[in-house]
């Protein structure tokens, strides 16, 4: 771990990842003309100050860079506060494909014609990288040991006036056909969302996929430091045994074995195999579908899509995943405040480049 934080600092140390540093005379629109003096300069920014493209891509990509660092920094803390036995073995092949990503990423990044393969590699490889060090947090802060929070959960559904597990056991009443649909839309909610990654770097909307990697690490590092003081086993807690017979095995219950490891064992082992879904309060599963419907949010046929495929998935993250009402409604809150931050940035770097160009004055 500490060599993969290294390796992120260096990653953002570069000159074309800070967004301080000037770049390069290719990513200057060619609608801009030459700076000749100070009053040229003025004019030309004076008519249109808004960031390019590859400005906010960089700045997405140096905040994403640095919430990597801090997920690490935090895992590596809470690894010392509680001293679980680590076993690098399943990590090592992770971190070298992560290794060579940065580095395909970092060189090609000024490279023309070469941009968009950077984005693919810096993007996936960011994002994977800030999963697994925000997984480790969420198995680490099981060893707090702190009370489960499924009590207060399930009251909180109840006085919104939402029964879970009638809505479990409606679903199953409508046959196998529903499952049909909302098992895949479950199951691949992250993988779908790596997909949007790609599809998106190759498109060339580079801002659109950095962003969304900003905002995955973002949402994800929140996620697990609210989970510190809520852990919770999920909606299969308060589940009849004649209705989780009913349901496809371990339905509302996958992630329970390495929870219990983590929770209740007396010497678990943090290895890449045992990093889970053990957040229940807030819902990652829907934070990342709202993440996958904001990436194609700007097509009317992409977003009906997406927008179909997000109703399933969060229709299944009851019986799939065993969350509350209110576990989705706080994953909602989150992604809406990181999405939100991702547009305020834009102006931040819209203000930085006119307080650049000596437009905007300098406010201690």
């Amino acid at each position: 771990m500490p060599s993969v934080l290294f390796c992120c600092v260096a990653y953002a140390s570069g000159g074309c990842v800070l967004s301080s540093n000037p770049l390069p005379r290719e990513h200057i629109r060619a609608d801009e003309p030459p700076f000749e003096n100070d009053n040229s300069r003025l004019v030309a920014l004076s008519g249109d100050d808004a960031p390019s493209a590859a400005e906010l891509a960089d700045r997405f990509r140096s905040f994403t860079v640095w919430l990597i660092v801090a997920s690490i920094a935090i895992a590596i803390a809470m690894e010392a506060a509680v001293r679980v036995r680590i076993d690098p073995g399943g990590a090592y092949i992770f971190d070298w494909i992560v290794a060579a990503m940065l580095v395909i990423s970092r060189m090609w990044w000024q490279r023309s014609g070469l941009e968009r393969v950077a984005d693919v590699a810096g993007t996936v490889g960011l994002v994977g990288l800030g999963g697994m060090a925000c997984g480790a947090i969420a198995m680490l802060e099981l060893r707090f040991g702190l009370p489960l929070a499924d009590p207060m959960l399930w009251s909180l559904d109840r006085s919104i006036g939402f029964n879970g597990i009638a809505v479990v056991d409606m679903l199953v009443r409508q046959g196998h056909w529903i499952f049909a649909v909302m098992a895949p839309s479950y199951n691949y909610t992250v993988p779908l969302f790596f997909a949007g990654l790609i599809i998106l770097s190759l498109m060339g909307e580079r801002v659109e996929a950095w962003r969304a990697a900003f905002c995955f690490v973002g949402t994800l590092l929140t996620t697990c430091i609210i989970a510190i003081a809520v852990p919770a086993k999920g909606l299969a807690m308060w589940a009849p045994q004649e209705l989780l017979d009913r349901l496809p095995p371990v339905a509302m219950r996958s992630f329970w074995p390495h929870f219990d490891e983590f929770y209740f064992g007396a010497d678990p082992v943090l290895r890449l195999q045992a990093i889970d879904g053990v957040v229940s309060y807030p819902s990652f599963h829907c934070v990342v579908g709202f993440l996958v419907l904001a990436m194609w949010r700007k097509n009317i046929w992409t977003l009906i899509a997406s927008g179909t495929w997000l109703a399933f998935m969060l229709l299944a993250t009851l019986p799939g995943g065993g969350h509350y009402l209110i576990d989705l409604i706080a994953g909602f809150v989150v992604w809406a405040a990181w999405f939100a931050l991702s547009r305020r940035s834009e102006g931040w770097t819209s203000v930085r480049r006119r307080r650049n160009a000596g437009l905007e004055p300098v406010t201690a």
